[in-house]
């Protein structure tokens, strides 16, 4: 009530002074209510002169003060910088996806990526980047004469018979047993990568048709990457199964980039061999002088060296990288996760410090760069919430989403020109679809942005709150979108306080309309829910094909936007008239 009784005093306070008939009844000017204006009305209810006359001898004070909202808050202040220059501009590759590599430690379970439903899930998301790599990248083997397992070879005849990218329910049964012993597979996936031992695994021709014809029919671009641990005994890399399996790919036509090894800095620990920056660096000239003997691969793009957290020894692997072979790679690609899967907390997620820390890390990136190969565009490769998996029953509910909308726009605003989610489908629990192919909120949330957030970044900044525990961001509205036009913005808010906050549009924007996309957990699990509401309505899949409309919520104009406790939404204003998005 004292919320609407002040706003409605403010807009009446900031309209240009009116003029009522001596004798005219108060009541039917709008206008604030008699007690918000005190002793000050009651000479207007008299009629005597200055009567109507909003000319109250505490307006400038009032006119000062942000609004005062319930339990003595006050909203906090947007500064939009709408006829700026963009800060940044993004790849439309931005929000990209990966596939981990230990989805083939058994090639059978390859073969669930012909899921129709999980197909749909991919193209909604698409376009972009799908990268297959991770640790066991330098563990794969191809071997273009082995057979394909029996689950393998079945899906390929099928699709032999059938339209390329077309649904197969005959391959139903196969994968329901392979669905049933899933959870024992990727016990063991997660095992090895804990202990930090791991085993060779075979790859066959099926294997690679089955994975460019995941990303091809979702719409995305594959980069694959190669086995950098298979080395001649000068610890040169021996690039013959490289060879192989380029000549196979090539023969069938297919559109890949490509990438070599995963997390080098990390080798001596994986496999007892030790890499240095300069050596890795001659490896992927190698490795271009390879592709450019391929007609179809002479201009395919490298990226690498995909370090891990840039710590001291990274930073310095990855300084050495790039002054030696650092001309031949496309972009730089690092990775980057807040804390430990296995001992983060609900409140690591929630934490301002920890989100803060990824900016720092960011800067120690791009000043290697900067100082090494200037003109390259720097990617996170790799990159989620939690590593080792992620945290078991963190990582796959709503409160994940704070780390990953606050990743996504930190790295767009410090200019990091492309993001690969770890992981869309696979092992452990930072995935976006589960094991039963049901999205989950960073899903839903992906979904949102690649709808609504377009490449351009724009300034923007608050005042009235910490801006460490509101934390906003601004973009121009995706240019993709039929619901909105040139000039639009959207605005992405994270709310970490424990009370719900308001954001009060500049003066100049009052008159415009705004949807509301509001993301808030569904279910009595509250913040760890793995259900999520869209302004009040709970986002499923309507069949195995079809996704739910994303359905905005008009505000009107004037409208405080309200973000309550621990929740983060979208808000595209209308009409902005943004000079950077015109």
């Amino acid at each position: 009530m004292l919320l609407e009784l002040v706003q409605r005093a403010r807009k009446v306070l900031l309209t240009p002074a009116r003029f009522l008939p001596t004798g005219e009844r108060r009541a039917e000017a709008p206008g604030p209510p008699s007690e918000l204006l005190g002793g000050w009305c009651r000479r207007c209810r008299r009629g005597g002169p200055g009567a109507g006359m909003l000319l109250p001898p505490l307006l400038p004070l009032l006119l000062l003060l942000p609004p005062v909202l319930a339990e003595g808050h006050r909203a906090a202040t947007l500064r939009l910088g709408l006829r700026d220059s963009p800060r940044a501009e993004v790849s439309p590759a931005f929000l990209s996806l990966t596939l981990d590599a230990s989805l083939a430690r058994d090639p059978r379970y390859v073969t669930l990526l012909s899921n129709s439903k999980l197909r749909a899930l991919a193209t909604a998301l698409s376009p972009g980047f799908l990268r297959f790599g991770g640790t066991e990248t330098d563990f794969l083997i191809f071997d273009p004469n082995k057979d394909s397992t029996s689950e393998e070879k079945i899906l390929w005849e099928f699709q032999a018979q059938q339209e390329a990218c077309g649904s197969r329910p005959a391959f139903a049964t196969v994968e329901k047993v392979l669905l049933a012993q899933w959870p024992s597979q990727e016990k063991l996936i997660l095992a090895e990568q804990n202990r930090k031992k791991h085993k060779n695994t075979t790859i066959t021709k099926n294997t690679l048709d089955i994975l460019y014809s995941f990303a091809n029919c979702s719409g995305f671009h594959l980069i694959f990457g190669l086995n950098a641990l298979l080395r001649k005994g000068g610890l040169q890399w021996d690039s013959s199964n490289a060879q192989a399996l380029l000549d196979y790919c090539a023969s069938q036509r297919y559109n890949i980039s490509w990438e070599l090894g995963n997390e080098p800095n990390s080798f001596r620990k994986k496999s007892g061999i030790h890499i240095d920056g300069f050596q890795l660096g001659q490896d992927f000239i190698h490795l271009r002088q390879l592709l450019n003997n391929y007609a179809l691969y002479q201009h395919a793009k490298l990226y690498g060296p995909d370090v891990g957290q840039p710590r001291k020894h990274t930073q310095r692997l990855l300084r050495s990288f790039l002054k030696s072979g650092g001309k031949v790679i496309d972009s730089v690609t690092w990775h980057h996760y807040y804390v430990n899967g296995q001992s983060a907390t609900r409140g690591d997620f929630l934490s301002p410090e920890v989100l803060d820390s990824f900016a720092t890390a960011i800067y120690e990136v791009l000043e290697i760069v900067g100082q090494t190969v200037p003109d390259k565009k720097v990617w996170l490769g790799e990159t989620s919430s939690a590593y080792g998996g992620g945290a078991p029953r963190l990582s796959n509910t709503y409160v994940a989403g704070f780390m990953w909308l606050d990743k996504l726009g930190l790295s767009a605003r410090q200019g990091i020109d492309v993001v690969m989610r770890q992981v869309f489908f696979g092992a452990g629990t930072y995935h976006l679809v589960d094991a039963n192919f049901e999205p989950l909120p960073d899903y839903w949330l992906s979904l949102l942005y690649k709808k609504l957030v377009g490449t351009k970044v724009l300034q923007v900044s608050l005042a009235g709150a910490n801006k460490r525990k509101l934390r906003v961001y601004l973009h121009c509205t995706s240019s993709l979108n039929p619901k909105y036009r040139e000039g639009d913005v959207t605005l992405f808010a994270l709310n970490l306080y424990n009370v719900t906050q308001h954001l009060e549009l500049p003066d100049y924007l009052s008159s415009k309309h705004v949807d509301q996309y509001l993301l808030l957990p569904h279910g009595k699990e509250n913040i760890l829910s793995r259900s999520i509401e869209l302004n009040g309505r709970v986002l499923r899949m309507l069949d195995d094909e079809t996704l739910p409309e994303l359905m905005e919520k008009p505000l009107g104009p004037g409208r405080l936007l309200g973000l309550p406790a621990f929740s983060y939404g979208f808000y595209v204003i209308k009409n902005a008239k943004a000079i950077a998005c015109i």
